[in-house]
């Protein structure tokens, strides 16, 4: 009975412990390791489904009528003694959120993970009573599950329509947002049957991600950098980057944050005109 909510306590343990220190991030067009303090609203708000997004627009403005026509002390105390838990789930909402807003770790959305359970459960609260209720939910599941048709199989890379979609999604924020190292295998995939034809004998890749891609690409893969110069010195005509490097490196870089010349591949022009792409996160150039 007990196990469920001990691995929860470990995960926000565990979350709370990464959040003590920054991480280097793009948002926003800007590169910064100091953070942002409104990352994760906006991050929730490009990434979550528009259905999840209208349920809860929905259910707080059903909360805000609720508390305008009750503010007063003693329905307050009436409120505490009969909905306490429902109160409990809001107080660790906003103590989550303020923390999350105060730490300099932007890397995910993944971070506010622990707030959604309480979040849908005081929607369906808000909204139990509410006439009409099983047809406005039922709309809500039906946009909620023709939205994750249309992003399959690209689920870590989805963004809603106001993030730019899962094809745009890098141009707001990448990491774990968008960009986990996930397209290894479809990056290997396309270079055993480039679209273009012919053989790729040799590829330069500057891979985000905890595989390895001399495992998948076999002697093909060489690993690069910016500071290596143009791949094409040594006779390579292929280069792939994950877009969550290329946007640390070539993005406009906050006040304070410094970054080498060298780093940002000046010699890679237009770099968001790719190629081809490894599914959403792998950028693939013909360099000549």
């Amino acid at each position: 009975i007990t196990r469920p909510l001990a691995q929860y306590a470990l995960g926000v343990l565990m979350v709370m412990q990464r959040s003590s220190g920054g991480n280097t991030a793009y948002f926003l067009g800007e590169v910064s390791a100091g953070g942002w303090w409104y990352y994760f609203p906006i991050v929730f708000f490009l990434k979550e489904p528009l259905a999840s997004l209208a349920l809860i627009t929905l259910a707080l403005l059903i909360a805000i009528w609720n508390i305008l026509k009750n503010s007063n002390f003693k329905k307050f105390n009436d409120y505490l003694g009969t909905h306490f838990a429902e109160f409990s789930m809001i107080i660790f909402i906003v103590f989550y959120c303020a923390y999350g807003m105060k730490s300099p770790l932007n890397i995910g959305v993944r971070h506010i993970l622990p707030t959604l359970p309480f979040i849908y459960i005081l929607a369906a609260s808000a909204i139990k009573k509410l006439p009409g209720r099983t047809i406005i939910v039922s709309a809500l599941a039906i946009w909620y599950f023709a939205e994750t048709l249309i992003a399959a199989p690209y689920f870590i890379s989805y963004f809603n329509r106001f993030g730019g979609g899962t094809e745009k999604g890098y141009e707001k924020v990448v990491d774990s947002n968008y960009d986990w190292g996930q397209d290894l295998k479809r990056l290997a995939e396309w270079a055993k049957n480039p679209p273009a034809g012919g053989n790729i004998d040799k590829i330069a890749v500057n891979y985000f991600g905890g595989g390895n891609p001399e495992y998948y690409l076999g002697n093909k893969a060489q690993n690069w950098n910016s500071s290596d110069g143009n791949p094409v010195k040594e006779g390579i005509q292929w280069f792939a980057i994950s877009i969550g490097n290329l946007q640390s490196s070539i993005a406009q870089t906050a006040e304070g944050f410094e970054r080498k010349p060298e780093d940002e591949y000046s010699w890679l022009k237009r770099p968001y005109e790719p190629y081809a792409k490894a599914g959403t996160s792998i950028f693939i150039y013909k360099l000549y």
